[in-house]
């Protein structure tokens, strides 16, 4: 069965001329420019968006260690992925984020 198709897909609205020369551009650049971003911040190569799904009490725990130490979350995380690359013989996370500043 086919979708139905949108009541309001053939409107004429203020600012679809903008939307228009948006869709025009290469895919890669509409994925670009369609990515939502504040204000004020710079594009960052370098570093990946992730998410960790957490048990809740767990992300009570990290909170409150957080809390405790006047910390964001991501830097108690940060400590055991540090951790983690350590115990399996690799860099720590500022060497690997210096090697790359160097070998750019």
């Amino acid at each position: 069965m086919s979708k139905r198709p949108s009541l309001i897909g053939g409107l004429s609205l203020p600012g679809s001329e903008a939307r228009e020369a948006v869709t025009d551009r290469p895919p890669e650049a509409a994925a670009e420019a369609s990515a939502p971003r504040p204000a004020g911040r710079r594009a960052r190569p370098e570093i990946v968006h992730t998410s960790v799904y957490l048990p809740r009490e767990v992300h009570r725990r990290l909170r409150e260690i957080a809390f405790t130490r006047d910390v964001k979350v991501h830097d108690v995380i940060m400590e055991g992925i540090d951790e983690a690359l350590r115990k399996h013989g690799h860099p720590s996370v500022d060497a690997l984020k210096i090697g790359k500043k160097v070998g750019e």
